[in-house]
């Protein structure tokens, strides 16, 4: 099959194999590990490849790493090595359910969705040599690559038809509605936590006991020092050389592929006096107001007046009825037809369109022309080296990826190979990066990457585009725990924001006690140091009134006579008192906007089901898991 697609796509894809759809795609990745490896999963029968899971599980447990400052524990691990299993069991589950209710992909669909991949596109256009470039990067095989794509595709469907399916019954729709658009009255006043934290002083006692709570977050950074090779479109391109006689060739070639680019079709300026026809019955009258302009305009009369005092056309009348310089193809036929037979300053008319009678005026011509060799070589010449520069990239990218293949420890000797310079950068950081590899997310996931810790080079990873990569660690630093008197600053800063915010949400719920008690709100306001706001009416989906305090007002019961008070700790660390005074339902209206909303809710029940669906196909599949291949 995948022949008919290499066809198809005049033999690009020939003899390239691609990385993994729906996962990240790995720019000029090299999958350094080719034979088959145990399967991390048998769901229906059906493996699910261990290298798949193994790939992913480092891709999100480097994340975590990043976010933890390289702190984790072996149980965290162990569950985000759980979690990415899962999500490859339940996709293969949903997968082996489609297939077993018949879903198909075709090969054009299949070719569609390769053609459509973002990664084969250059500022947003399929781009052959780029796609060239990523695909030979990959480690895959053709049944590879045929069997990915037609997994996405097949899920794409089987999630179509589940979105089709549902729907909201009317009386579902009305109670989504009063849900959905209930208004509350509230009024509310914040305790401001950096209030309370100015007033905080923490004794050693208070320090020690935070410090040990949170060692992992006073660590040093994880580093690594790196050796590395580069591969780079802008020193390559200064390497192109260029002269007339290529050029001349490269424009002859390019006038054959495209004639159109280096001609410029005839165009003309005319103004014009439009007079609109908005009844049919006033066609006649219409056609002799326009034929009394144009005897005025044929005896002599301005055209730019006549223009601006009869003219309805509200984008040329005060122009004089100019229309600036146009191509043929731009007007409707009769216009154009009568413009393009017109001599300069010959005026003609009435000329019946689509839009109304028209007087012209043919103000000027500007014949067609064709972009000499030397008008167009600055434009080629800039194109040529682009074009030249992405080969030798490719060619580069080609010997390079060669020569690690057959040295995957030795940078030196790839080096050499390859005819590049071997570069460093020392302290390499798992949350900052460094040096001229700055902090590029898929660097940073390439350098502390299990294979490279390990001694073996990296794939060439991409640091932007037109920049590649080929990774070796030399020395790991783990991190390592920072004394309390080298970060005492810092912990005396985070514990008053801590203490802050405990002493603002005591604070707010003393108020709600005093403010049930009878206490007026008033006074309540003026002990958190702010002015009583009136209270207002506000929705579930108001932005301007804080999500915490909107989450805690709509979870309250309706007050019956007399308000409910609540507080809600806010995302600032802030805790908020909050009045509920009131209720407000959404008045009934069966026409107002019944066909959106009810849209809305059965995309929502879409959603649900589509959960449940999930579940279903894993709790039916007969699932063996094997997590050791993945360890």
């Amino acid at each position: 099959m995948l022949q008919s697609i290499h066809d198809k796509l005049k033999g690009w894809l020939a003899g390239v194999v691609l990385g993994a759809i729906g996962l990240v795609f790995v720019f000029w990745g090299i999958n350094w590990t080719l034979s088959a490896p145990n399967y991390a999963a048998k769901v229906n029968g059906s493996e699910v490849s261990a290298n798949e899971v193994r790939q992913s599980y480092q891709q999100q447990l480097a994340q975590v790493e990043r976010q933890t400052n390289g702190s984790i524990s072996d149980a965290q691990r162990n569950e985000i090595r759980k979690r990415v299993l899962d999500e490859y069991v339940n996709t293969e589950a949903l997968i082996t359910r489609a297939d077993a209710l018949g879903y198909r992909v075709s090969d054009q669909e299949l070719l569609d969705a390769m053609s459509q991949v973002p990664i084969f596109q250059v500022d947003g256009k399929f781009d052959k040599a780029h796609a060239v470039a990523v695909l030979r990067a990959q480690g895959r095989s053709i049944p590879e690559i045929e069997a990915l794509f037609r997994r996405d595709a097949k899920l794409k469907q089987l999630d179509s038809a589940l979105t089709l399916s549902s729907f909201a019954t009317a009386t579902e729709v009305k109670q989504f509605r009063a849900l959905t658009r209930q208004q509350r009255e509230l009024a509310w006043v914040a305790f401001s936590a950096e209030r309370f934290a100015s007033q905080a002083a923490p004794d050693d006692a208070a320090l020690k006991t935070y410090y040990d709570a949170h060692k992992s977050e006073y660590m040093t950074p994880e580093t690594v020092d790196l050796r590395y090779l580069e591969i780079s479109l802008s020193q390559l391109a200064s390497k192109v050389s260029v002269d007339d006689a290529q050029l001349k060739t490269y424009y002859d070639e390019q006038k054959v592929k495209a004639p159109e680019r280096f001609s410029e079709a005839e165009q003309r300026r005319v103004s014009h006096i439009l007079l609109p026809v908005a009844n049919p019955k006033d066609d006649a009258a219409v056609k002799a107001k326009a034929e009394g302009v144009l005897k005025r305009a044929e005896g002599g009369e301005d055209f730019s007046a006549l223009a601006k005092e009869f003219s309805q056309d509200p984008g040329s009348a005060q122009q004089g009825g100019d229309l600036g310089w146009s191509e043929r193809k731009v007007w409707v036929a009769p216009f154009a037809d009568a413009a393009y037979s017109m001599k300069v300053d010959e005026i003609r008319g009435p000329v019946k369109t689509q839009f109304g009678y028209h007087i012209l005026k043919l103000t000027g011509i500007r014949p067609a022309t064709v972009k000499t060799f030397e008008q167009a070589k600055a434009e080629l010449e800039t194109e040529y080296r682009r074009n030249e520069a992405e080969k030798l990239f490719n060619n580069a990218q080609d010997q390079l990826a060669d020569a690690a293949l057959q040295n995957t420890t030795d940078i030196d000797v790839v080096a050499r190979k390859a005819g590049l310079t071997v570069l460093e950068v020392p302290a390499f950081s798992r949350t900052d990066g460094g040096g001229a590899l700055s902090k590029v997310p898929a660097v940073i996931e390439a350098a502390f990457s299990q294979d490279v810790l390990d001694g073996r080079l990296s794939s060439i990873v991409e640091v932007e585009k037109g920049r590649g990569v080929v990774l070796r660690a030399t020395d790991h630093k783990l991190p390592q725990q920072k004394p309390l008197d080298a970060v005492r600053t810092e912990v005396i800063a985070a514990w008053k924001k801590q203490r802050g915010a405990e002493l603002a949400a005591a604070a707010a719920a003393d108020a709600v006690k005093r403010l049930t008690a009878g206490e007026s709100w008033d006074t309540v306001a003026k002990s958190a140091g702010a002015a009583a706001l009136p209270a207002k009416f506000v929705t579930r989906s108001d932005q301007d009134v804080p999500m915490e305090i909107r989450t805690a007002a709509f979870g309250q019961p309706k007050p019956a006579g007399k308000p409910i008070y609540s507080d809600a700790r806010l995302a600032n660390g802030d805790a908020a008192v909050i009045a509920l005074s009131a209720v407000r339902e959404a008045p009934s209206d069966p026409n107002l906007e019944d066909l959106g909303l009810r849209q809305q809710f059965a995309a929502q029940i879409a959603s649900t089901e589509a959960q449940g669906y999930a579940a279903a196909a894993r709790a039916d599949a007969k699932v063996i898991l094997n997590p050791q291949a993945i360890e």
